[in-house]
């Protein structure tokens, strides 16, 4: 009977520190997860005890991880889209080129024979501000009909006008001897190179 009549009162007691407990913690939880401002502990340097700092976060924060090929930030233009493009230099070419948001590109060119080959690809990339790099390589034939035999691989680099509808860059070029049977082998280095300047502009939806 005793232990009946003075079990029931400190039960409840204890069951309600309890739930403020775990009512606390899940709030805590809570705001960390929805709240700008989060504690993380931090070893001082001179006495190796720990300190809290804030953590913050914002939204602009996500540009820093995401791949560099996404790279144009909220306010800034895109290299993405279609261009219609000028090169000049040692190599005198023009036609349409394409920059995909995965970071790929794709070229035709009219001033080569597509009996020749007149369609390359590439690879991009943003370097920082309205700054972007071009890997590209184009396969040719020597003649109509004749055999696989140049490998040509430029290097590009774009700079992005402020409107986002024009740009213009610099190139190098290599043309390396190639066969069917090894037909990216550069390690002979080129037979041919040079250097030379692109410009281009977009090409808009109507």
């Amino acid at each position: 009977m005793f232990d009946r009549l003075n079990w029931r009162p400190a039960a409840r007691a204890a069951l309600a520190l309890g739930l403020v407990i775990i009512a606390s913690t899940i709030a805590n939880r809570a705001t960390a997860a929805c709240m700008d401002v989060q504690l993380q502990p931090v070893p001082t340097a001179s006495t190796g005890a720990i300190r809290f700092m804030p953590a913050v976060y914002r939204t602009g924060d996500l540009v820093s991880i995401l791949p560099a090929s996404l790279g144009a930030t909220a306010d800034e233009h895109s290299i993405v889209g279609v261009w219609k493009f000028k090169l000049s230099g040692f190599l005198k070419d023009f036609g349409t080129q394409a920059f995909h948001a995965g970071g790929t590109e794709t070229m035709f060119s009219a001033g080569v024979d597509p009996a020749t080959g007149d369609v390359c690809q590439g690879v991009w990339r943003s370097l920082g501000h309205s700054t972007y790099s071009l890997n590209h390589i184009a396969m040719a034939w020597t003649a109509p009909g004749a055999e696989y035999g140049v490998l040509i691989h430029i290097h590009m680099l774009i700079q992005l006008a402020e409107s986002g509808n024009e740009f213009k860059g610099s190139y190098t070029v290599g043309l390396f001897s190639a066969t069917p049977d090894d037909p990216f082998n550069e390690s002979a280095g080129p037979f041919a190179s040079g250097s030379g300047h692109v410009t281009a502009s977009r090409l808009q939806p109507d």
